[in-house]
C-alpha cells in the first residue's frame, strides 16, 4: 500500500542537517543538569525541525535522574489560563483536589494549587486578585522539584501558550540562577505574537540562547532526497527539490512522499507533478487528498480540526457520524498523517489549517458554533467552550454568555487577569450597559492596563441610572485611579456622587447603603490625600463627615484616613490617635491595607511607634500570608519610615533594602519610591551621601512635586545628601522648596516633614542665626496644634539655636522631654548641642556628661557621621574614647543584615527567601556575604559575631 500524504519519512529522526544545533542544544542541557540554570528558545518557520530538535535533544542529553516535564501548545488553548503550566506538572498528579498534601506542595508552593486545579474547583472569591501568590507558588513548586534532581521544562510552540504560563516561565528564569533548571522552548518566527520580549532579558544573558534553524542548505536537501528515494535522484530532480521546498525539512518530506505515492522515480519524469504541487505543498497535497474522501471521512477530518481533540464522541457528534464510524475514520487520518503517530491530534499545524481551508466563513463559524454547543451540553470546562465562542464574529446567544461568564470567573479564580478580560471583552459588547460586568471588567483591566479600565469605568459612571451603581463604579475609578497618578479626577467623580448619595440613601438607610457610602467617603480621602492641590477639599469634606463606628472594614478606612487627614492639618493627636486606636483593633488587613497604613502613618506623628509597629507588622503578617507582595512593599516602606523617624537607621535601611529587591523582580518597580529615599536617608547617616545622592537621582516619578507623601519625603532626603555633602545652599534652597509646597497644600503638622527645624538648625551652623528666627516662630506656631514629645523637643532644639543666651535651659528642656519620647536621633542631637553649649560655657565636665549619651544614642541610631562628630566633641572636652573605624556589621547591607538577623533567629534559607518573597540564590549570596564582611566561616558563628559586633538581635 503506498504511504499517504503525511508519512513519515524518517529523516526527521536523524536530525540531517542539524548536528551543529543538537550539540549546542545537549550543551545547554548538561551545563543545567550540572548545576547551571539555562534557557533556550528554538525558532524558526513552521515545518523547519523545531519539534524534532528538541525531542533529539531530550532523548540523547537528560541524565535519568533530572525531572522532565513537557507541554506542547495549541492555538485553540491560547486563551487558557495556566493552561501549559497544568500540562507540565500533569504527571505529578497534582490537579485534582486531595493534591493539596503532595510533598512537592510543602511550603510557599502551596500558593501554587488554584493554577493547578481543574476549573470550576475549589477556590477563592472570583473578585480575589491571586496573580502574585500564584507566581511565587509555582516558583516555589519548581524549587521543591529542583532540590531533588534537575529539572528540564520542554515547551513545543510555546508562541501560542498563555499569558499566565510564559508570565510564570520569565518569573522563574529571573529567579532560579545557578540553580539546576533547564527551560527549552521552540516557537513558531515569524508570528503575530512573539515571545521574545517576555524573555528578552533572560535570553541575552551567558545562560540564554536564542536558537533559529535556518534552511537546510544543497547538502541536507541532497542527503534527505537520497535517503527517502527509491533510487538515485537526477541532478534537476534535487534541484527542483530545493528550490520547491526552500530547505523546510517538512515541505521536503510532503513533496517526496507525493512522489513515491504516485509511484514515480527521482528523476525528470517527476518535475512535472513537483511543479504543480508547487510551495504549498501541505496544503495542497491535504486538499487534493481530502477531495478523494467520502463525504463523511471530510466531515470527520473538519471536526478534528475544530476540536483540536480526537475523542471519538464528541469528534462523532460534530461530525454527525456514529461513533464506530468516526473511530474507523480517525484510524484512517492517522494512518494518512493526517493526525499524528500517537492520534491524539492534528500532524502540524499547517494540516489543521489546511482542512478548513475549503470552508467558507459562514460555514467555518456555523461549526464553531456547534462545537461549543457540544462541548458546552457535554460538561466540558467553561473555558474549552469559551476558547470556541472566542472564534466566533459575535457570541450573543444567553447560553454563550453564560459559558464565557463562568469562563471569567474561573479566570479570576485562577489569577489570571488577560484571560478573565478576554472572555468579559464580548459580554460587555452584549450588554453595554450592565454597569456590573463593566466593573467586572474595569476591575481586571486595573491589574495590567489602569488607564483601559479608567475609561470603562467612565462609560459606567455615564451610563448607570441607579445611584449606588454609580456609587460603586466611583470607588473603582477612585482606587484605579491612583495607579496612573489621575487622582484628582477621582476626587471629581466621588465628589459628585457624594453630594447626592446621602439624599437618595435617606437618613434610615439599610446596612448595605451604609457601607457603600462609607466606601465612597473612604476613597474620596483616599484619593483626595495623595496630591497637594486636593487636600483643601479633604480638609472641607472631612469637617461635614460624621464620626464612623467601626464596626466594619469600611468604617474602620475611613476612621483612619480621618486621622489622617486631622493629622496633616496638625488638629488635635489625641483625636487622632484616638480614630486610629478604633481603626486598628478589629483591623483584618482588608480593603488593601489601607487602614493599617494610615494608622501606622499617624501613630508614627503622634509618637506612638510601639503601637505603630504592631499595625504595620500585622499587615506585614497577612500579606506574607496571602503572597501580596505589592502590600508587603507598602508596609515595609511605611515600617522604614516609622523606624527612622524612632531614630533607627539601620533598620530603617534594611526594610527599605528588602522592599526594592522585591520591587525590582516585579513590572511596577517604576512606581516605588518611599523605600528609595529610605535608603537614601540611611546612607546619608552612615557616611555614604554620595551614594544616598545616586540612589536619589535614579528616581524617575513624574509629576513628583504634585504629591502630598512622596514629594516632602524626596525633598527632605535631599536636603539631608546636601548638607553631608557641604552643600548648605543646596540643602537650604530644598527645605525652603518643601516649605513653600506644604502650605501649597495646607499641611500643617510639624512632624510630617520638619523642614522648618532642618532648615533652622543649618542655618545657626553657618552663623545666620537671624535667617532662621522667622522658621523657628512658624514651627512653635505647628507645634501648638500638634503638641507631642517630639514636636516641642525639635521647637526646643531651634530656639535653642537662635536664642544662645537661653541656649542652655532650652537643650536641658530639650533633653528632657526628648529622652522620653521615641525620637532617639533628635534626643541625640539636644544632648550633643547641649554638651557643645555647656563646653562653650567652659563647664567641661557637664559637657563630657552629655557628649558620651550623644555618641551613645548616634551608635544605637546606626549614624556614623553624628557618632564620629559627638566623640569629635567628647576628646575636646577632654574625654577618652576609642576612635570610631566603625563595625564590621555596619558594612552590611540592609538586605543582607535583614537575612542575617533572621539566619542567627533559627529560620532556614528558604524560610528567609519565602518570607521576604526573594529567591533561594538571593539568600545564599546575601548570607556569604555577611560571613566574607564578618569574617566568619559559616552560620554557626553567626550569632556570637554579631554579638560582638553589638549588633541587635531580632525584636
Amino acid at each position: 500500500m503506498p504511504r499517504g500524504i503525511g508519512e513519515s519519512t524518517g529523516f526527521v529522526d536523524s536530525l540531517i542537517g542539524r548536528a551543529r544545533e543538537l550539540a549546542v542544544v545537549k550543551e545547554r542541557l548538561e551545563a543545567a543538569c550540572a548545576g547551571s540554570r539555562q534557557v533556550v528558545l528554538i525558532q524558526g518557520p513552521a515545518g523547519i525541525g523545531k519539534t524534532s530538535l528538541l525531542h533529539a535533544a531530550l532523548a540523547g542529553a537528560v541524565p535519568a535522574s533530572a525531572t522532565v516535564l513537557r507541554s506542547r501548545c495549541h492555538e485553540i488553548d491560547a486563551g487558557t489560563p495556566y493552561g501549559v503550566v497544568r500540562e507540565l506538572v500533569g504527571p505529578l498528579g497534582l490537579t485534582s483536589p486531595d493534591a493539596s498534601s503532595a510533598p512537592v506542595l510543602r511550603s510557599g508552593a502551596r500558593w501554587a494549587l488554584p493554577a493547578l486545579l481543574d476549573a470550576g474547583g475549589d477556590g477563592p472569591s472570583p473578585d480575589t486578585s491571586r496573580t502574585h501568590s500564584l507566581l511565587h507558588g509555582l516558583y516555589w513548586l519548581a524549587v521543591n522539584l529542583m532540590t531533588e534532581a534537575p529539572l528540564v521544562l520542554a515547551v513545543d510552540d510555546v508562541q501560542w501558550a498563555d499569558e499566565r504560563s510564559l508570565h510564570w516561565l520569565g518569573y522563574l528564569l529571573r529567579r532560579t540562577e545557578g540553580m539546576p533548571l533547564c527551560v527549552l522552548l521552540t516557537a513558531r518566527a515569524p508570528t503575530a505574537r512573539p515571545v521574545t520580549p517576555l524573555l528578552g532579558d533572560v535570553l541575552t544573558g551567558d545562560d540564554g540562547l536564542l536558537l533559529t534553524l535556518p534552511p537546510l542548505d544543497g547538502d541536507g536537501v541532497s542527503q534527505v532526497v537520497h535517503q527517502e528515494s527509491d533510487g538515485p535522484p537526477s541532478a534537476d530532480f534535487l534541484t527542483a527539490c530545493g528550490r520547491i521546498s526552500g530547505g523546510n525539512p517538512l515541505v521536503l518530506a510532503r513533496l517526496l512522499g507525493e512522489v513515491r505515492r504516485l509511484g514515480l522515480r527521482p528523476t525528470d519524469e517527476a518535475l512535472p507533478v513537483l511543479a504543480r504541487i508547487g510551495r504549498n505543498v501541505v496544503g495542497t497535497l491535504v486538499a487534493g487528498w481530502l477531495a478523494g474522501q467520502p463525504e463523511h471521512v471530510r466531515r470527520v477530518a473538519r471536526a478534528v480540526a475544530v476540536l483540536e481533540r480526537t475523542d471519538a464522541d464528541l469528534v462523532a457528534a460534530l461530525s454527525g457520524v456514529p461513533v464506530h464510524t468516526a473511530g474507523a475514520v480517525l484510524d484512517l487520518l492517522r494512518r494518512n498523517d493526517i493526525l499524528a503517530e500517537d492520534g491524539r491530534e492534528v500532524a502540524h499545524d499547517l494540516v489543521r489549517t489546511s482542512l478548513l481551508d475549503d470552508l467558507r466563513p459562514p460555514a467555518r463559524d456555523r461549526l464553531r458554533d456547534r462545537a461549543a454547543r457540544l462541548l458546552n451540553d457535554a460538561g466540558r470546562p467553561a473555558e474549552e467552550v469559551a476558547a470556541q465562542l472566542l472564534l466566533l464574529p459575535r457570541p450573543h446567544e444567553p447560553w454563550m454568555l453564560t459559558a464565557l461568564a463562568a469562563a471569567a470567573a474561573d479566570a479570576r479564580r485562577r489569577g489570571a487577569p488577560e484571560a478573565a478580560i478576554r472572555y468579559l471583552t464580548p459580554l460587555v459588547d452584549a450588554e453595554p450597559r450592565d454597569v456590573d460586568l463593566r466593573l467586572q471588567l474595569a476591575a481586571l483591566l486595573g491589574q495590567t492596563d489602569p488607564a483601559a479600565a479608567l475609561e470603562h469605568l467612565r462609560t459606567a459612571l455615564e451610563t448607570a441610572e441607579d445611584l449606588r451603581a454609580r456609587a460603586r463604579a466611583a470607588v473603582r475609578f477612585g482606587m484605579t485611579a491612583l495607579a496612573v497618578q489621575r487622582s484628582p479626577e477621582a476626587v471629581e467623580v466621588l465628589g459628585e456622587v457624594l453630594d447626592a448619595l446621602p439624599a437618595e440613601l435617606g437618613a434610615d438607610c439599610a446596612a448595605a447603603d451604609r457601607e457603600l457610602l462609607t466606601h465612597v467617603r473612604s476613597a474620596f480621602l483616599i484619593a483626595g490625600l495623595d496630591e497637594k492641590r486636593t487636600v483643601p477639599l479633604v480638609r472641607e469634606r472631612v469637617r461635614a463627615m460624621a464620626e464612623p463606628a467601626g464596626d466594619t472594614p469600611a468604617e474602620r478606612q475611613l476612621l483612619a484616613m480621618m486621622a489622617v487627614a486631622g493629622a496633616l492639618a496638625g488638629e488635635s493627636p489625641a483625636l487622632a490617635v484616638e480614630r486610629v486606636n478604633r481603626a486598628v483593633l478589629l483591623d483584618d488587613g482588608a480593603l488593601g491595607g489601607w487602614t493599617a497604613l494610615a494608622s501606622t502613618f499617624v501613630l508614627d506623628l503622634a509618637g506612638e511607634v510601639p503601637a505603630g509597629l504592631v499595625a504595620v507588622d500585622k499587615l506585614l503578617t497577612r500579606s506574607r500570608a496571602h503572597a501580596e507582595v505589592w502590600s508587603y512593599c507598602l508596609a515595609l516602606g511605611t515600617r522604614a519610615v516609622l523606624l527612622r523617624n524612632a531614630g533607627d537607621f539601620v533598620e530603617s535601611g534594611a526594610d527599605a533594602q528588602v522592599a526594592l529587591e522585591i520591587a525590582e523582580q516585579e513590572s511596577w518597580h517604576g512606581n516605588v519610591v518611599q523605600p528609595v529615599v529610605e535608603v537614601a536617608i540611611s546612607l546619608a547617616h552612615r557616611g555614604s551621601p554620595a551614594r544616598a545622592e545616586g540612589a536619589l537621582s535614579r528616581l524617575v516619578r513624574p509629576r513628583m512635586d504634585d504629591f502630598v507623601v512622596e514629594n516632602h519625603h524626596y525633598r527632605m532626603a535631599r536636603a539631608l545628601v546636601r548638607s553631608h555633602l557641604g552643600d548648605v545652599e543646596g540643602a537650604l534652597a530644598e527645605l525652603r522648596r518643601c516649605g513653600r509646597s506644604l502650605a501649597e497644600a495646607g499641611v500643617a503638622n510639624p512632624l510630617f516633614v520638619p523642614w522648618w527645624a532642618e532648615a533652622a538648625l543649618l542655618l545657626a551652623d553657618a552663623g545666620r542665626a537671624d535667617e532662621a528666627v522667622e522658621l523657628v516662630e512658624h514651627g512653635e506656631q505647628l507645634v501648638r496644634g500638634w503638641d507631642v514629645p517630639r514636636a516641642r523637643g525639635l521647637a526646643l532644639l531651634a530656639r535653642a539655636a537662635v536664642d544662645r543666651a537661653e541656649a542652655v535651659e532650652l537643650l536641658e528642656e530639650a533633653v528632657r522631654v526628648l529622652e522620653g519620647s521615641s525620637a532617639r536621633y533628635d534626643h541625640q542631637r539636644a544632648e550633643q548641642r547641649l554638651g557643645w553649649e555647656l563646653l562653650c560655657r567652659g563647664d567641661a565636665r557637664a559637657a563630657r556628661e552629655h557628649l558620651r549619651r550623644a555618641v551613645d544614642l548616634a551608635t544605637r541610631c546606626g549614624s556614623a557621621v553624628a557618632a564620629t562628630r559627638a566623640r569629635e566633641l567628647l576628646v575636646r572636652a577632654g574625654g577618652r574614647m576609642r576612635p570610631i573605624t566603625g563595625a564590621r556589621v555596619d558594612t552590611l547591607t540592609g538586605s543582607e543584615r535583614r537575612v542575617a538577623m533572621m539566619a542567627v533567629a533559627g529560620s532556614t534559607n528558604r524560610e528567609i527567601a519565602e518570607t521576604l518573597f526573594v529567591t533561594l540564590r538571593t539568600v545564599e549570596v546575601h548570607l556569604s556575604s555577611v560571613y566574607r564582611k564578618l569574617g566568619v566561616c559559616g552560620r554557626a558563628e553567626l550569632p556570637a559575631a554579631l554579638a560582638r559586633e553589638r549588633c541587635d538581635l531580632p525584636r
